[in-house]
């Protein structure tokens, strides 16, 4: 374990997220929410910092996915996308980080820098992008973004309103990707590897549910939200936006995983059209 840290080389290197930087100077830094209590500013130091370290796990993945993607020869659209988001992801880690400072600093993280993404277990290299598109894309992806835009909503500071508002505008690329690469591998899948990616999708809701909710607290502001406003948005954006897309494609989460959750198993998921 080490502490998270995050260092610039400089050189022709920072040059070249130089353009993406560029529309950070136009936010709002002086805006921390005035009317904020200190407790509600020190939750935010640890959620933007615990931020900063899931973007980069979130870098890691991508990383791997576009690995595997050429391994399985996919289209190079959808590998220039991934590797593209790697960059997205840095930069939003870079960001989030800037927002704990501003905050009064980040917070000391103890994280495995060696263990940021679960290996798949596929032998076949279609299936092993399969699982880390499914657990990134279609549940880690699709979560987070209805999080972040009511978080974004929610929060009476300017300067969060502008930092959500980037990072929702990329993470929304990030979660479609998943139902282009599932579509376009259709064919290609048979009834086991959906069963499958279906167990992976239910553990990796087992996993993220807590990260999440864990966010949450007593009263929404600074970009976090309040956890009566979280549970019920936590569900609607499971069945909406991770179960019911996976379900359009034959990949059906086990019930046991949704009851862990906490999910009322006994209502149906609502229509939801194909996006890719």
């Amino acid at each position: 374990m080490t502490l998270l840290e995050l260092s610039v080389l400089g050189g022709p290197w920072a040059k070249r997220l130089d353009k993406r930087r560029r529309m950070w100077t136009t936010f709002p830094w002086h805006d921390l929410g005035a009317q904020a209590s200190p407790i509600a500013k020190n939750a935010a130091r640890v959620v933007w910092t615990r931020s900063a370290f899931s973007e980069i796990a979130s870098a890691a993945a991508f990383a791997e996915i576009a690995a595997q993607l050429l391994a399985a020869s996919a289209p190079i659209d959808l590998v220039a996308a991934s590797g593209e988001f790697v960059v997205d992801e840095v930069l939003h880690a870079e960001l989030s980080a800037h927002v704990a400072n501003a905050f009064g600093g980040a917070v000391a993280l103890d994280v495995d820098m060696t263990r940021l993404v679960r290996p798949p277990v596929s032998e076949r290299p279609l299936m092993r992008a399969a699982e880390l598109i499914v657990r990134t894309s279609c549940v880690g992806e699709a979560l987070t973004v209805p999080v972040l835009k009511a978080a974004q909503k929610a929060s009476r500071s300017s300067l969060i309103g502008a930092v959500t508002g980037q990072i929702v505008k990329d993470e929304s690329a990030h979660a479609q990707i998943g139902a282009w690469f599932l579509d376009w591998a259709d064919s290609q899948l048979s009834d086991a590897d959906r069963v499958h990616l279906g167990n992976v999708a239910g553990r990796a809701l087992v996993a993220f549910a807590p990260m999440l909710r864990g966010e949450c607290t007593q009263s929404s502001d600074l970009g976090i939200l309040d956890c009566a406003s979280f549970d019920p948005l936590f569900a609607r954006a499971v069945r909406k936006r991770v179960a019911a897309p996976l379900a359009l494609r034959g990949i059906e989460i086990p019930q046991t995983d949704l009851q862990a959750i906490g999910l009322d198993v006994s209502r149906s998921n609502p229509p939801v059209e194909l996006t890719a």
